[in-house]
């Protein structure tokens, strides 16, 4: 998991050459451009936050995550998908799956306009929250195959 500030992002280097090509696309400011690319695919969504004690983590197999909130904040939680119990059956269609954390050894915090967050498979991630007041969140999520 990184969590940092978009304009650092520049700053990281990965032996996975379309998780580079992906965070080139984000420092040169194209997060919201629909532009096609054979080496990720980025999805814009806009939904209103759900409570947090509503919410499940999910974690992915084949791909990486890279979460950019363009307007509103999500509280958000990472946790190692070693800690994830509970596990719903794998969908390989959609490349998810479903659990619960219940230790305290896990990142938490809001994630906010100019901040990215980069899940990877070993990374059960819960997003999409709120603690107290429900949050309208539009963002962009880049998934990279691993």
């Amino acid at each position: 998991m990184i969590y940092d500030k978009i304009e650092n992002l520049g700053q990281y280097t990965f032996n996975n050459e379309k998780l580079n090509s992906a965070i080139q696309d984000i420092v040169a400011g194209l997060i919201e451009e629909e532009n096609k690319s054979i080496d990720f695919q980025k999805n814009k969504i806009a939904f209103h936050t759900t409570l947090l004690r509503e919410k499940r983590y999910e974690a992915h197999k084949k791909y990486i995550d890279i979460h950019i909130v363009l307007e509103g904040k999500e509280y958000v939680e990472v946790a190692n998908l070693q800690l994830l119990t509970n596990k719903s059956e794998y969908d390989s269609e959609n490349d998810i799956f479903f659990g619960d954390v219940s230790t305290d050894s896990k990142f938490s915090g809001y994630l906010e306009k100019g901040f990215a967050l980069i899940c990877f498979p070993e990374d059960a991630h819960l997003v999409g929250a709120h603690k107290e007041l429900e949050e309208r969140v539009s963002k962009v999520v880049y998934k990279i195959q691993a």
